[in-house]
Formats: C-alpha cells, sequence, structure tokens
C-alpha cells in the first residue's frame, strides 16, 4: 500500500510540476550508515533541482521578485511608495 501511495503522490508532484522530490526507501533502524547514505543523496539530488519553481513562480506574478538575464531569481525589492492622487 506504502509503494502505491508513493507512486501516486510522485505523478501527482510531477503533474504540478514538482517531480523528483519524493523518494521511498526501505532501511532497517539498525542501518545508520545506509540512512545517512540515502539521505545525503537525496540531499543533494533536491539542492540540484534547486529552489521550488511553484513558490519562485507564485512570487515573480504576484511581483515580489523577478529573474535576472540567467534565469535566477533576484532579490526582493521594495515596493514603491503608493503616490497620493490630488483632486
Amino acid at each position: 500500500m506504502t509503494v502505491k501511495r508513493i507512486t501516486f503522490v510522485q505523478e501527482l508532484l510531477d503533474f504540478v510540476g514538482l517531480g523528483g522530490r519524493v523518494h521511498l526507501a526501505w532501511i532497517s533502524s539498525a542501518e545508520a550508515q545506509r540512512f545517512a547514505r540515502v539521505m545525503v543523496a537525496f540531499t543533494e539530488h533536491i539542492r540540484a533541482m534547486g529552489p521550488n519553481p511553484l513558490k519562485a513562480r507564485n512570487l515573480i506574478t504576484a511581483g515580489a521578485v523577478t529573474r535576472g538575464p540567467t534565469g535566477r531569481i533576484r532579490e526582493p525589492v521594495a515596493a514603491p511608495k503608493a503616490a497620493a492622487l490630488v483632486t
């Protein structure tokens, strides 16, 4: 049942653009070294994928951040102050 659920979650994440961010490994409590290897490898995999693209997309569409010429996200800039309307 676990494999079926993880497969469903992986397919769902692929559909929304977050594929490759779920991993299932059967590790015994007596396999501390294997656990450490799996965690290090998966952490490196996630870091290589970069930040959450959905979070960046939401911030960009909200105007909170922008992308530079290389596609990397730039630091947020302060929003311009509202101008007073004089009639």
